[in-house]
Formats: C-alpha cells, sequence, structure tokens
C-alpha cells in the first residue's frame, strides 16, 4: 500500500516549487511552426504522437454560444451523452467507456470532483471558453486517473489583439429560454485581462408523449425548470520578456428542478451546484527551457432535495503542478515533471469527512528523428492512498510516408497504459459504497490512416480512420442488484474496440466558403470474462450505442450563413443483459446567420432552431427530451 501524510504531501509540493524556481526554459515546443499541411504542431497533439485529437471549430463555439458543452460537443463528434432530461445531469462516454471514465481538464487541471469522479457537462457553459479540444483513446501517461476513455481539454481564451473589446448577446427562445451574456477584454503590452459573465433560464414546459401511460398521451412537462448563470475571469501579466504571471477564475451557478421520470411518482426533486475554480500560473523561460507552476483551488458544492431527502456534499481540491520543458529545434522535446492533489469530501452519504492525498511524476518525450516521423514516449506514475497504481506509459508514431504538392498520407499508431481509482462514492456511500472495490487498469491500442488534400486556396479536406482495441482488468459499473438498488461492483474484464471515421473539408468557390464534418463511430462493449458464472459475458454494456454519427455544413455568402448539425444515435440497451432498450433517433439542427458591419464593430442576428424534424427521443430511459424549439439572438462584438 502507498500512503501518504499531509507532511510528505506539503514536503514534495516545497521540493517540486524550489526545483520550479531554480529550473529554466526557452520555449514550449508547441511554438513550433509546422509545414501549411502538417496538423501535428497542435498544442494537444504535441505529445500525443498517433492519437486522435480534435478541436471544435470556433465558428460553431460562437453561434452556439448560448449552449452548454454538452450541446456543443454533441452537436460537432461523434462521441455519446447520456443525459437525463433536459435539466438533469449531462455526462460524455468516449469509445464505450463511462462517464468517469473520461479526463476533463481545465487549464491542464483535472476539474471532475472526487465524490463522483465525473464532470456534469450541462452546467458547463460554452462562453468563456476559449478552446475545446477532444483526445480518444487512453491518456493516462499525460493527464492522470480516468483518463481511459479520452479527455475533453478546455483552455481559458487568449487575447491577442490590442486595445478594448467587448461582446453582448441575448437571446429568446421556446419553452421560456432566455439568455444573456457579455465580456469585455483589454490587451496590451504587458497586461492582457478579460471578464465574462451570463445567465441562462428555461422553464422547459414543452409537452411530451408519456409512453408510461397507455394511448401515450401527449402532457406538459413539469419540474424541470432551471436557471443557471456565472462568470470567468482571466489575466496575464508579463513581468518581463520571459517570465509572466497568470490568474484565472471560473465560476458555476446551477439552480435545477430535476425532471421526473416517466411513469414516476413526483417528489419535487430539486439540484442546486455552485462550482468554484480558481488557480494562478508562473511562467519562465531561458535557456534551459520553459518552466510553469501552477496551482489550484476547486470547490464543489452539490445539495440535492426531494420529499424524503436533503443531502449535501461539499468538495474542495487543492492541486499543484510543476513542469520543465526542454526543446531542442524541431527535433525533440522533454517535459517532466509533478502533480499533487489533495482531497476534503463533506457528504451526508458518508459516515464522517474523508481526505486523500494523490501524486503523481510525469515525463513526456516528442521525438522527430527524420522530417516524416514523429515519436511519442510518455510515462507516469501515481501514487494514491491505499492503493498501488501500476505505471501508465504511453508509445505513438505518426509516420508521413507519403507527400506530394497535393496529397499527404499519414500511418499512426498508439499503445498506452491506463488506471482509474474508484472515486470516494463508490467507496464510502453508505448502504451502496464497497471500500473493497480494486482500481481499474488497462491496455489500449490504436491505428489509424490520415489523407489530407490540399488544392490552393480552393480546397482542403482531410479523411481519417482509426481503428481500436481496449481492454480494461475491474471495471467499476453502478448497476442496479438483485433488489432493485444501485451499487458499484468489478466487471473482471471489459473489452471495448471499434472504428472511427471523420471527414472535414472546406471550400471556396468565388464568394461563397462551404465547409463540412462527418463522423461515424462503430462502439462494442462488452465483457469478456466475468468473475462468477457467465453472468452478462459478451454482451453489449447499457447505453453504449454501436453506432453513432454526424454530419454537419456550413455555407457563407456575404455576411450570410447557414449551419445544420446531423445527429444519429443507434439503439441502445438499459441493462448489460440486453433485455431492455431505447429506440435509434436521428436529430436535426439548423441556423442562419447574418452579420452586420456597423463601422468597425459587428451585429449578428442568429435564428435557431433544435430538433427541426419534431423527433420523440431518450438518451435515458423514460426522460422525455424537448420537441422542436426555436431560439433567436442578437450579438453585437466591439473589436
Amino acid at each position: 500500500m502507498v500512503l501518504f501524510s499531509f507532511r510528505k504531501f506539503f514536503a514534495l509540493a516545497a521540493c517540486s516549487l524550489s526545483l520550479a524556481v531554480t529550473a529554466v526554459a526557452q520555449q514550449d515546443s508547441t511554438a513550433h511552426q509546422l509545414r501549411t499541411v502538417e496538423v501535428f504542431g497542435k498544442p494537444a497533439e504535441v505529445y500525443a504522437a498517433g492519437s486522435r485529437v480534435s478541436a471544435i471549430d470556433s465558428s460553431y463555439l460562437s453561434t452556439y454560444a448560448s449552449s452548454s458543452l454538452a450541446d456543443a460537443l454533441q452537436a460537432r463528434t461523434p462521441i455519446y451523452f447520456k443525459t437525463y432530461g433536459v435539466s438533469g445531469l449531462s455526462s460524455v462516454a468516449f469509445r464505450g467507456t463511462s462517464a468517469s471514465q473520461t479526463a476533463v481538464l481545465w487549464n491542464g487541471f483535472n476539474i471532475a470532483p472526487a465524490t463522483l469522479g465525473l464532470t456534469d457537462f450541462s452546467t458547463l457553459p460554452v462562453s468563456g471558453v476559449g478552446e475545446v479540444a477532444v483526445q480518444y483513446g487512453s491518456a493516462a501517461a499525460s493527464y492522470g486517473s480516468g483518463a481511459i476513455g479520452g479527455a475533453v481539454l478546455l483552455n481559458s481564451p487568449e487575447y491577442k489583439g490590442k486595445g478594448f473589446g467587448a461582446d453582448l448577446q441575448q437571446e429568446a427562445g421556446s419553452f421560456g429560454r432566455y439568455f444573456s451574456s457579455g465580456s469585455l477584454h483589454y490587451s496590451g503590452a504587458k497586461l492582457a485581462v478579460g471578464a465574462s459573465a451570463y445567465l441562462r433560464q428555461a422553464e422547459n414546459d414543452f409537452t411530451f408523449r408519456d409512453l408510461s401511460r397507455s394511448r401515450t398521451p401527449e402532457v406538459k412537462q413539469d419540474n424541470a425548470a432551471q436557471q443557471l448563470h456565472g462568470f470567468t475571469q482571466d489575466l496575464t501579466y508579463h513581468l518581463s520578456s520571459k517570465t509572466h504571471v497568470a490568474l484565472h477564475t471560473w465560476y458555476t451557478y446551477a439552480d435545477r428542478e430535476l425532471q421526473p421520470a416517466m411513469g414516476a411518482a413526483f417528489n419535487n426533486a430539486k439540484q442546486l451546484d455552485k462550482n468554484l475554480r480558481l488557480m494562478t500560473a508562473l511562467g519562465h523561460s531561458s535557456r534551459w527551457g520553459k518552466t510553469d507552476v501552477k496551482a489550484a483551488y476547486f470547490k464543489d458544492y452539490l445539495h440535492y432535495t426531494d420529499n424524503s431527502t436533503n443531502s449535501v456534499a461539499d468538495v474542495q481540491t487543492y492541486q499543484l503542478q510543476a513542469e520543465q520543458t526542454y526543446t531542442q529545434g524541431e527535433n525533440w522535446s522533454l517535459r517532466g515533471g509533478i502533480n499533487l492533489q489533495h482531497f476534503v469530501a463533506e457528504n451526508d452519504g458518508y459516515a464522517g469527512q474523508q481526505d486523500e492525498n494523490r501524486a503523481s511524476v510525469f515525463a513526456l518525450f516528442r521525438y522527430n528523428p527524420v522530417e516524416p516521423l514523429a515519436l511519442s514516449l510518455n510515462f507516469r506514475q501515481a501514487f494514491v492512498e491505499n492503493y498501488n497504481p501500476l505505471p501508465t506509459p504511453a508509445l505513438g508514431f505518426n509516420w508521413n510516408f507519403y507527400n506530394s504538392n497535393r496529397h499527404q498520407l499519414s500511418l499512426k499508431g498508439n499503445a498506452s497504459g491506463s488506471y482509474r481509482v474508484p472515486t470516494l462514492n463508490d467507496r464510502f456511500w453508505i448502504g451502496a459504497g464497497n471500500p473493497d472495490l480494486k482500481p481499474e487498469q488497462g491496455w489500449s491500442y490504436e491505428g489509424g490512416l490520415r489523407h489530407l488534400l490540399v488544392l490552393g486556396n480552393t480546397l482542403l479536406l482531410e479523411t481519417e480512420a482509426t481503428a481500436y482495441h481496449m481492454l480494461i482488468d475491474d471495471w467499476i459499473q453502478w448497476a442496479p442488484d438483485y433488489t432493485g438498488n444501485w451499487r458499484p461492483t468489478n466487471l473482471q474484464k471489459v473489452r471495448s474496440q471499434g472504428i472511427e471515421l471523420s471527414s472535414t473539408a472546406t471550400a471556396t468557390v468565388g464568394e461563397v466558403k462551404l465547409s463540412g464534418t462527418a463522423g461515424y463511430t462503430y462502439t462494442s462493449s462488452e465483457q469478456v470474462e466475468v468473475y462468477e458464472g457467465r453472468g452478462d459475458k459478451g454482451k453489449q454494456l447499457m447505453y453504449v450505442p454501436l453506432h453513432k454519427a454526424i454530419f454537419s455544413t456550413e455555407v457563407s455568402y456575404r455576411g450570410w450563413s447557414m449551419l445544420g448539425n446531423l445527429n444519429y444515435t443507434g439503439l441502445r440497451y438499459t441493462s448489460n443483459s440486453e433485455t431492455t432498450s431505447l429506440d435509434d433517433f436521428l436529430l436535426l439542427q439548423l441556423a442562419l446567420n447574418k452579420k452586420l458591419q456597423l463601422r468597425q464593430n459587428t451585429l449578428i442576428l442568429t435564428l435557431r432552431s433544435d430538433n427541426v424534424t419534431n423527433a420523440t427521443y431518450q438518451t435515458m430511459i423514460s426522460r422525455a427530451m424537448p420537441p422542436r424549439g426555436y431560439t433567436f439572438s442578437l450579438r453585437f462584438i466591439i473589436p
């Protein structure tokens, strides 16, 4: 067993700080400008050779700034979100894994509270976030515990233009939906500062067919109203040309009535979430490399009530990370560092306060021995109280084996280890938790082919195909037991394997600009070994669709633009025995924009329709989802 005391924890923190202060750096590898047709230089991909990484385009984030990150990612990526109705929790699942097997990082820090071990994307706004990227597949060597199926990478906005700027938006829509947001920013020679705030509220009083009642009558949704607001603050100050400090704040507040399941007795369920995230960073460059020291404090508060329950969870997270990056030209880059975490959790579902310390050391290496070949070798060793995680290495390559004036063909591959420690709820929830749960350990392998076609400034087409195979030992899953109560158990061995296809295109014909994205995933996720008897061996895990596909397109002409998103989700079983299931569904989303130039300022008018075909669908059993709806927004941008 690996045990940490407070004294050891903070002694390790002091050592890492002293090492960081004495270390120096000249440049980060993310600053490299590779060839125009190279995409391996994106910041999220620097140490992720062989992995699939994609970013959400800024034009889409701008148009859907009033949406949650759940809506944005579900419309533009073929990953699956399980949503407990229109006002409930929304969680993500990569490659047939669970929500707690996905790491969500904000400026490099994992934001999932130690109690749940997952992030509720319905409470995360698009506004106030600068960049959104997703990395598919195991990434524990880079991001630590929980990055088994993939990782969502969020970064604060960067303000590069000089002077003041502002962005104001007002939106109104169906089902009592209103959204307001505003942001201000200033960028000078040494100081860049920005702040944003938003308010989103909705009655969600739509009508739906109640499938639990005879003849499925139309009824009005009740107890699904919500109000969310929050703000962000970002400040960067350059003490010199080689040293800067940064402060970031992100606060979200969500007061929600929890939508009851069809046929369930009304229990007046409500949930209040308050999430405060603070972080500070110091960066210094010199001939020895780039030193980054970051510290963060998170406070996650959750208050759930219904007619018979009053439960509060309050989690405080302290994190410290110090890392050193040394880059030698464009041939190789090495980053090493240490990450420390301390959790303090007070929960009415526990017998008492639970504290936990975690630490990890990591090394990330990128090497380009020759121009067409890029290699990465990553390693992380975690230390967790009462557990002894195995090391998690990762080895990947990108080989650009054909490159002409128009075409580029690349082969990629990756093998990586992963792990996840049981959450505090998994272990300590009275009446359900199991302190004897084993941690998850596994291996992931993937390979793929990428084609890039460039026709001057007229056409850019990128197509990628990836196949993956993942084996996870002691997979932790919450499922109903023989009494109907939900409990966590270890599944002996789960295999997830599949195929991912994606293609993006941008074309310019005169004054018309066209862009499109298509994606498809086939995901098989099943138990291949069981602890007792046959169990549910060889059957698809619940809420994992075999088929998922998206298609999105945008046409722009003289200030006008039309956006469309088509999203298909296949059949999902609602039990591991494959005895019950939810039907597949297809969602269509359309938006029309008009951009008006008012001298140097910009006014954008947007009319959007969600669920255009008025489809009836569920992402969670017996949870009604809204029919066709409309929103209209005005957005005023001052450069």
